[in-house]
């Protein structure tokens, strides 16, 4: 039995390769723009949180215990944020590879190799998203914990 004939879905399968690629990268980008949105939130809230309260209480401690640990709780976010935004990449096929290792292949042969290394490529790109949303749930976490610290620092 031919290759063809073994599998004889290869046309169609080729069809998803591309769209694989798109998701992926529109998941990554969406991944990324999910933290950089943290960080601003949290930024924001570290900003406006000592004006508010000093506007409220002129005399509020800047040196409570809480306070400081609100702060620390934004620095871990904030860097946990930045290097989670910087880090991470997802796959993409290298035009430059196709040249070198498969254009000697015949189009159906070209087409399956494809499919394989689509494959491959998702399930790493899917590993790099799945990074990026955990550092997100980080981030959520430590401004969770800022802002309760930050409560407690205004009402002590």
């Amino acid at each position: 039995m031919s290759p063809e004939d073994k599998w004889p879905a290869v046309n169609k399968a080729y069809d998803f390769v591309i769209p694989s690629y798109q998701l992926m990268s529109t998941r990554f980008e969406s991944a990324d723009a999910r933290l950089t949105n943290l960080v601003t939130i949290s930024c924001t809230l570290t900003l406006a949180v000592p004006i508010f309260a000093k506007t409220v209480e002129p005399n509020v401690s800047f040196a409570s215990p809480f306070f400081v640990l609100g702060m620390l709780a934004f620095l871990v976010g904030a860097v946990v944020g930045i290097c989670g935004r910087v880090t991470g990449s997802i796959a993409l096929p290298d035009p430059m590879i196709l040249y070198e290792k498969n254009l000697h292949d015949s189009e159906w042969e070209f087409k399956k190799n494809q499919i394989y290394f689509a494959g491959e490529n998702f399930d790493y790109n899917v590993q790099a998203v799945r990074k990026k949303g955990n550092v997100a749930i980080g981030i959520s976490v430590a401004i969770l914990v800022e802002a309760l610290l930050f409560v407690g620092w205004m009402v002590s």
